[in-house]
């Protein structure tokens, strides 16, 4: 089995496609920051499915830190096995533009939209020579729709949109660049169960997804051989509807 490293997957949206690409075919690396306990549980879940899987570390906040994973990445896996790359991690804090400040743009940036083209610059070199490979990017449906808050967090989630769209150039023909593009998925922390229903369910097909639905789009993604340069929006239609501020003030 070829093995894939998946970003932030000790929790929410990268555990969810960890366990779905364990569940089907794949080894797994499993990334994480600072959430050592929650990946080793995640690998255990892997392994149940029959899979390897192991952990990394790594602040992906640091610039220097994508080539140091992507050499970790390469040394836990067989020679030529490393063929997936799902870029997850990201942070998400609340400004707007009356709040933004150089500190948190550039976080945001670093984060969300240089780590995930370094590691992909990275993960294309260290691919032996003919073998294929692709990467998944995660952006997010309000780029279609997009309203004021989280002013830098959204800005650095088009600027990766775009490196999407360049890296599908630029490493092709042997890695495909693709992108997910997710809506209201999954609660905030403190959400009560009564609000995210509610909001939840606020799309065109009266539904919101799930996180297996999302892994499912990533999975077809690094699957099918003849995609990239593509985004899937995976939000049930709610990019169609126009709202004024984020979910968490509706």
């Amino acid at each position: 089995m070829s093995w894939a490293l998946v970003t932030g997957a000790a929790r929410r949206l990268g555990r969810a496609v960890a366990l779905d690409l364990a569940g089907n075919g794949w080894n797994v690396l499993i990334h994480h920051h600072a959430s050592q306990d929650e990946a080793d549980a995640v690998a255990e879940e892997a392994r149940a499915f029959g899979a390897s899987a192991a952990t990394l570390q790594a602040n992906l906040a640091d610039a220097n830190a994508a080539p140091d994973l992507i050499a970790a990445a390469t040394q836990l896996t067989p020679a030529g096995e490393l063929t997936a790359l799902v870029n997850c991690a990201a942070i998400f804090e609340h400004d707007v533009i009356d709040t933004v400040d150089e500190a948190r743009f550039f976080r945001h940036m670093q984060l969300n939209a240089l780590a995930p083209s370094l590691l992909s610059r990275d993960f294309a070199a260290a691919l032996p020579e003919g073998r294929a490979g692709a990467v998944v990017n995660f952006l997010d449906f309000k780029l279609a729709s997009p309203y004021p808050d989280h002013f830098s967090y959204t800005l650095s989630k088009y600027a990766l949109s775009g490196a999407t769209d360049l890296l599908a150039r630029a490493l092709a023909p042997r890695v495909r660049v693709n992108a997910v593009a997710p809506g209201y998925v999954l609660a905030a922390p403190g959400q009560s169960d009564a609000d995210y229903a509610r909001l939840h369910a606020d799309t065109p097909l009266a539904r919101g997804p799930t996180a297996e639905d999302v892994a499912h789009a990533v999975r077809f993604l690094i699957d099918n051989p003849v995609v990239t340069g593509q985004t899937i929006y995976v939000d049930a239609g709610r990019r169609f509807r126009t709202y004024d501020r984020d979910m968490a003030f509706l």
